[in-house]
C-alpha cells in the first residue's frame, strides 16, 4: 500500500431538515484522508452519522458544507447526471440486504452495471462470468438469489461492485444480515481482493470483529470523528 490519497473529506458536513425545530446534525465537520489499497472500518453506535458518511461518500446524498475529494475530483460539486457517471465508474456499493433482483439470475445481477456503458452484451457476459467465477460462482450463473444461500448472494453483489473496477469499494453493514462462519468467508474474500488486487475498501460496521479484518478503524460519535485509527499506532 502506497501513501496516494484516494478520497479525502475537508470539514464535511451533513444537516438534515435544516432550519427547522426538527434540524440534526447528522456529520460536524469530519476531516478524513484514505490511501489507495486501504482497507478501512467505519464504527459508532446506532445514530452515530456513520451510514451518512457512507451515502456522502458514495454520492447518494449531497452534503449540506464541506468537501469530498475522489481521485482529485470534487464530487460535491457535481450535478446529479455528473455523479450519476462518477460512481458508475469509480465507486462499488455492497449493501447488507444484498439488493439483487429476485428475478434476475447471479449473471444477470452482476452484469448489470456493464450494461449500462458502450460494453456489448456478449462482452459484458463474458467479463460479468469470469467475475463470478472468480467468486466461486460459476456453477450458480444461472441460479436466482432464492436458489443461493446467503454467503452466496452476498458473493454476487460483491461481484456486480467489482465489475466496474472502481476506485473504492464501500460497504454498508455488509455481513450484517449473515451468520458468523459466513461473515468471515465474506471479510476473508474482501482481505484477498484488498491484497491482491491493491483494491480500497470502507467498511460501515457495529461489529469489532468485523472491524478487526481492517488495516484502520475510524470512530464516530455524534457526528464527529473521535479516533481516527492513527492513533497509538
Amino acid at each position: 500500500m502506497g501513501d496516494e490519497i484516494i478520497l479525502k473529506t475537508e470539514n464535511l458536513g451533513k444537516i438534515y431538515a435544516e432550519g427547522t425545530p426538527m434540524e440534526v446534525h447528522a456529520l460536524r465537520g469530519i476531516n478524513i484522508e484514505i490511501k489507495r489499497g486501504e482497507m478501512v472500518a467505519i464504527m459508532g453506535p446506532s445514530g452515530c452519522g456513520k451510514t451518512t458518511l457512507l451515502n456522502l461518500i458514495g454520492g447518494i446524498d449531497k452534503p449540506t458544507y464541506g468537501k469530498i475529494i475522489i481521485e482529485g475530483k470534487d464530487i460535491s460539486t457535481l450535478t446529479d447526471e455528473e455523479m450519476t457517471e462518477f460512481r458508475l465508474f469509480n465507486i462499488g456499493y455492497i449493501f447488507q440486504l444484498f439488493n439483487l433482483f429476485d428475478f434476475l439470475t447471479a449473471l444477470e445481477n452482476t452484469v448489470l452495471p456493464l450494461l449500462l456503458t458502450n460494453t456489448s452484451r456478449f462482452e459484458a457476459e463474458e467479463e460479468a462470468k469470469m467475475m463470478l467465477r472468480q467468486m466461486g460462482l460459476g456453477d450458480k450463473l444461472n441460479h436466482l438469489p432464492s436458489e443461493l444461500s446467503g454467503g452466496e448472494q452476498q458473493r454476487v453483489a460483491v461481484s456486480r461492485a467489482l465489475l466496474m473496477n472502481p476506485a473504492i469499494i464501500l460497504g454498508d453493514e455488509p455481513t450484517g444480515d449473515l451468520d458468523e462462519m459466513t461473515s468471515k468467508d465474506i471479510m476473508d474474500l474482501f482481505r484477498s481482493i484488498n491484497e491482491n488486487f491493491k483494491q480500497t475498501f470502507i467498511v460501515v460496521t457495529h461489529s469489532k470483529y468485523i472491524a478487526e479484518f481492517c488495516d484502520r478503524t475510524i470512530r464516530i460519535i455524534d457526528g464527529q470523528i473521535v479516533d481516527d485509527g492513527y492513533g497509538g499506532k
